[in-house]
This record gives C-alpha cells, structure tokens and sequence, in this order.
C-alpha cells in the first residue's frame, strides 16, 4: 500500500511524531488532536518504511473499544494484513494472555496453557472461603481487593508484615496457591506472572506503542519495562491533562517518568479539530500541564452556564437538549 498518503493527510506536528525514531519518544497528544490517526500512522510507516512486521510490534491500549478501534481503522487503511499478525494488538490484559497462554513458559508457576481468567468477584469469594476455612483474621475487607493486589506485589519476605496486624499476607499466600491449584488467574495475575516471566527472558518485539499511557499504574509501567527489556523502542501518546484512572492507581506524571527513565523526547500535538475557539478558550483555563491548544473551527457558540439542583434536574435537562 502507498503508506505516503497517509502521512501526507497529516498536519507538521503529526508528521514529526510518525517519522520519529528515537529509542523513546512521548507525545503531548490534547484533546481533539488527531491521536489515533498519528497511532495508525505510526504503525504503517513502521511497517511498510521500516520493514517493521505487524508481529514486532505491540500496541497496548486501555479499553476494549479503543483496541477495536485500531484494529478497525488498521484494516480499513492496509487490506492485506492478516488477524494473525496482530496478536500484539489490544489491552494490557489481553496481550498479557497472549504471552501467557503462547510464548511464555506460564508451566514454570505451576499453571498450565488452559488457564481459566477469573472476574475479581470471583477471586474475592476464594479469598472469603479461604477467611473462613483457615479463620483467618483480617480487617478493612471492604478494601480487600485493592489490600491483595498490594501484597502480592510485594516479594521482599522482610517487607511482607501488615501494617495492620492482620493475617493478609497469609491470605495472599494462601490464595495464590489456591488459584494455581484450580488453574485459575485474576486480571492482576495476568500482567504480575507476565511481567515476572519476561525478567527472565529476552523479549522479541522491536516496538512497544501506547495509547493513553498517562493512565498506566505501577504494574503497568514495569510490564512496559520488561518488553522493552530486549531493546525495543518506545512510542507512546496521551494526554496528562486527560487522566481518569486515578482513583485505581495510575502514575501521578507518567511523561516525567517516561522522560526521566528511556531519556525519552517529549513532542505536542497542539492542534485541536473538535472543539470551537469558544469551548478551547475556556478550556485554557483548566490546564494543569500548561499545553497550548490551537483550534482550527470557528468561534461557535458562546457557553452558556447552567446550575442544576442535583444530578437528576441535570440528567432531566441534558436529555431533553439532546
């Protein structure tokens, strides 16, 4: 395919974050910017200018939907790529299975390639059973999940004393097994067995490629860590001004991270195609990260300030302007 004329549909912001080939390279994408595009532009020019296969890449997205979205946009753009090639297509969750379930040696923990994933409510009755059956004393159990999740991160023995006095770190013990036992792993397995197994071996992607990266959290960042582990280059984009996964643990300044670890080169796209001069006016006023935004629509309406008595009246008001 003439992957050209894709680039030439791109603005000179765009242009230079696609043809960029720094070893890391992170992309103040603002709202409205054009981030996919740059994304799918990306991939093509790496594979067909750079003789990139799809199958060295891995495109790492947050959402089932955005992951579709590439996937969709992709094989509209390029007809001859193949299903196959894009195993390294998706969320973190879903090519972390792919690992597990066809390269990595996931026999080693003690799990075979059948594994079932289980839902976090699942995993939360096999804690509860455990409790019960092992009388167990633990506290905050509405905080349960995220209290696991912690421990069982932590590998230093010294380190794995709750600061509650409580038996959590037995639970957690107690239920990794548990879930070995049954062939069984939660979504936080799937990224910490993962992460763990690529330590030990060399990883075979040539780029790791991220949506939305100001939402990664901790486990997040090391699995990125790992795959970039056999020298693979970095391109990630997002928008620090736009993080919604605070509240599970995303990382405060991602970009400061990423910059400050791969000396990665920081790069903008400013241009926004969605809002009117009016909204990105406003918008200016609300950016934590000092980004310019630059709109290319006409002014638009002006905006007009509505206060609602409680989110219903809101919900009530809004559906009848739609």
């Amino acid at each position: 395919m003439d992957y050209e004329k894709e680039l030439e549909r791109l603005n000179p912001y765009q242009k230079e974050a696609v043809l960029d080939e720094s070893e890391a390279c992170v992309v103040n994408a603002n709202v409205g910017s054009g981030k996919t595009t740059v994304l799918i532009a990306k991939i093509l020019y790496l594979h067909y200018a750079r003789q990139i296969d799809y199958s060295a890449m891995v495109v790492l997205t947050f959402t089932n939907k955005a992951a579709n979205e590439i996937w969709e946009r992709l094989l509209i753009v390029d007809k001859c790529v193949r299903l196959e090639e894009l195993c390294g297509f998706g969320t973190f969750h879903s090519v972390a299975l792919g690992l597990l379930r066809n390269s990595l040696p996931v026999e080693e923990l003690g799990y075979t390639k059948e594994f079932q994933v289980i839902e976090p409510d699942e995993e939360l009755d096999l804690a509860m059973e455990l409790i019960h059956r092992e009388n167990l004393k633990i506290k905050y159990k509405n905080r349960l999940k995220k209290r696991l999740e912690q421990a069982m991160s932590v590998q230093d023995e010294e380190k794995k004393v709750s600061r509650y006095g409580d038996d959590l770190f037995k639970l957690a013990a107690l239920l990794k097994e548990e879930k070995i036992k049954q062939d069984k792993m939660s979504f936080f397995d799937l990224l910490f067995y993962t992460t763990l197994l690529l330590d030990k071996s060399r990883s075979k992607f040539q780029w790791i490629i991220i949506d939305e990266v100001q939402d990664s959290d901790g486990m997040q960042m090391a699995f990125i860590d790992k795959l970039m582990g056999g020298g693979a280059r970095l391109f990630a984009v997002g928008d620090p001004n736009q993080v919604i996964y605070s509240w599970r643990g995303s990382v405060f300044n991602v970009f400061y991270t990423l910059k400050k670890r791969y000396r990665a080169r920081e790069l903008s796209l400013p241009i926004n195609y969605r809002s009117s001069t009016s909204i990105l006016e406003a918008a200016r006023c609300f950016l934590q990260n000092g980004a310019d935004l630059t709109g290319i629509r006409e002014q638009g309406s002006k905006i007009v300030v509505k206060r609602q008595y409680d989110p219903f009246s809101e919900a009530c008001y809004l559906a009848g302007r739609i």
